[in-house]
């Protein structure tokens, strides 16, 4: 369900480029497939055929059958269909500023492209997304060259309203506004990032906390929050090529959605997920991979439940050596 943060764009995750500014390019994937209900599977990627079989009837890009979430609501009438599902995809191109040592500033520049099926009905939405301003300040920091590090970034953000949020469908009728590739809204986001490692070993944390605004056709999305608990392994092969294998632990929480200021059944996030990660660096080239798997998951017997997330991404860090600000000299 993509009613909260997840995946922001806030997670600073482990990097041995301290103070150096950098693009990136990423790509986010989650699905939900299967109802909690027995002998019902969860396929992170569905079949073949229930996604591309665009002759279905009904098939169009995106509907306004249903103005509610899917997420929430059944199947068309009879027993939930094990090929209904929900898949949302986030193509991001970052670009990281450090202005002065110990702060930086990030854009985030989102493509989306969401996808459900519902019976023998096939919607769609696909479009940039809504551009995000970070800023952070590193209050604590020790560098990954040495053997003890510990690392303390405090930040904020604003989520613009730059995407839209009223695509319709051939019909005329808006799409489910969770398949929009915009909110509508200005949303506002704080978070903490802690790495601590020691030798070979280390602990990375990261929390973030969305306070979220209502649009024009009077939704909003509960305030939510987002956490990361990350354990790794600092490895090297050769001088230049670093690697970083990690257990991830992840906790998303939100609320639901409001229309008109009225609770819509089914929408609340509250869910666990965990899994692996790597992140391999070399040079000034950073590669980042990661999958997630449900270990919790607060739904109903209607709902879809999720089959899972990854991420992948890859990154230039550039040889920055001069800042538009001076800085104190680090303790």
């Amino acid at each position: 369900m993509a009613i909260a943060c997840d995946f922001c764009g806030c997670y600073m995750g482990i990097t041995p480029y301290d103070n150096q500014s950098g693009i990136s390019f990423l790509y986010r994937y989650k699905s939900y497939n299967g109802y909690n209900i027995p002998q019902q599977e969860h396929h992170l990627f569905p079949g073949k055929s229930a996604i591309s079989d665009r002759s279905l009837p009904g098939t169009r890009s995106g509907s306004a059958a249903n103005p509610q979430l899917k997420h929430g609501s059944t199947a068309a009438a009879g027993t939930p269909a094990q090929k209904d599902y929900e898949i949302y995809s986030t193509f991001e191109l970052r670009a990281r500023y450090f202005i002065q040592k110990r702060t930086e500033l990030n854009v985030i520049l989102p493509y989306i492209s969401n996808r459900s099926r519902t019976g023998n009905e096939l919607q769609e939405a696909n479009a940039p997304g809504d551009i995000t301003l970070l800023a952070s300040y590193r209050l604590l920091e020790r560098t990954l060259t040495e053997k003890f590090q510990s690392r303390l970034i405090l930040g904020g953000g604003i989520k613009l309203p730059s995407g839209n949020y009223a695509i319709r469908d051939n019909a005329g009728g808006r799409i489910d506004c969770m398949l929009q590739p915009g909110t509508g809204t200005t949303d506002f986001l704080l978070y903490v990032n802690y790495i601590f490692s020691y030798r070979k070993i280390g602990l990375n944390f990261n929390s973030t906390y969305k306070i979220n605004g209502e649009n024009r056709f009077n939704e909003r999305i509960g305030n939510s929050s987002t956490n990361y608990l990350n354990l790794f392994v600092k490895l090297r092969s050769g001088k230049k090529l670093k690697i970083f294998p990690s257990l991830q632990a992840y906790y998303e929480y939100s609320n639901g959605l409001f229309v008109e200021g009225r609770y819509q059944n089914g929408t609340t996030m509250n869910i666990a997920m965990a899994g692996p990660g790597l992140d391999l660096f070399y040079k000034n080239i950073s590669l980042n991979a990661s999958l997630q798997l449900p270990v919790y998951e607060e739904t109903m017997p209607i709902n879809l439940s999720s089959a899972g997330r990854f991420m992948i991404g890859i990154s230039y860090n550039f040889n920055q050596v001069n800042y538009l600000l001076k800085s104190k000299k680090s303790n």
